[in-house]
């Protein structure tokens, strides 16, 4: 069996590349995977976003994640947006510090008498989603697994230290097992709330985004864009890292 890995993206309707704010990352070894989601109303989340996605898949951090294991992080960030000097206003905003939503897979190979386990373990902070899909069905969603699970005060992970409370109600934790042709989907909240809505509905999302960078598939702004227009997803930046187990 082969892990595959495919990430899609795009930014706000009318914002720029540079303004994207989420951010995704692939170990070179595909043992692990990660997306977050920069809180647009905070100073610096891409950067914020960035560290954390990369410092998890390079094993920096632990599953689930431990806030002290964020001190560095933290210690990078404010030296990043501190490497000019900024306006009154811009400080005040910096001093609150960055958040950002964030979730993030590990595939595991423990030998057991039985024989050799595949597993997989995830931690999550706030409303990026993992859904892992078997034979057609879901079999595990996290850290939410409905529509109106979705809020608008989140808990995100900060890079202000004070700011993240305490860890048994910021990060969450899960696990399971995987096989062949079982497939992982990792994503931002705008993404995630639309195909749990569509799961309500009987609807089966999942084939539209495996099937999405196939001949077959429109491409995934006009798929994003078409949802947007329809009113079906809410205008954020979007991302979905799409991980495929196949023989």
């Amino acid at each position: 069996m082969e892990i595959f890995a495919k990430e899609f993206w795009l930014p706000k309707r009318g914002s720029s590349d540079a303004e994207y704010e989420d951010f995704f990352s692939s170990a070179k070894d595909k043992s692990r995977f990660a997306v977050a989601d920069g809180a647009s109303e905070a100073s610096f989340s891409r950067e914020w976003a960035k560290q954390l996605v990369r410092a998890f898949t390079a094993k920096r951090l632990s599953v689930p994640i431990a806030l002290d294991e964020l001190k560095p992080l933290q210690t990078k960030w404010e030296k990043f947006v501190h490497r000019h000097p900024l306006p009154w206003y811009a400080e005040e905003k910096v001093n609150s510090g960055a958040f950002a939503a964030f979730v993030g897979l590990e595939f595991l190979e423990e030998d057991s008498e039985a024989g050799t386990q595949k597993l997989w373990r995830a931690t999550a902070a706030g409303d990026s989603c993992l859904v892992q899909v078997r034979e057609d069905e879901i079999i595990q969603a996290f850290p939410l697994a409905d529509s109106v699970s979705f809020g608008n005060r989140p808990n995100l992970l900060s890079s202000a230290p004070g700011s993240n409370g305490n860890s048994s109600e910021l990060v969450m934790q899960c696990r399971g097992s995987w096989g062949c042709e079982d497939a992982f989907f990792l994503m931002t909240d705008a993404l995630a709330c639309w195909f749990f809505k569509e799961r309500e509905l009987g609807n089966k999302p999942w084939i539209l985004l495996k099937d999405l960078d196939t001949q077959d598939s429109v491409p995934f702004e006009k798929f994003v864009a078409d949802l947007r227009a329809d009113g079906r997803m809410k205008n954020d930046d979007v991302t979905l890292l799409r991980i495929d187990i196949i023989p």
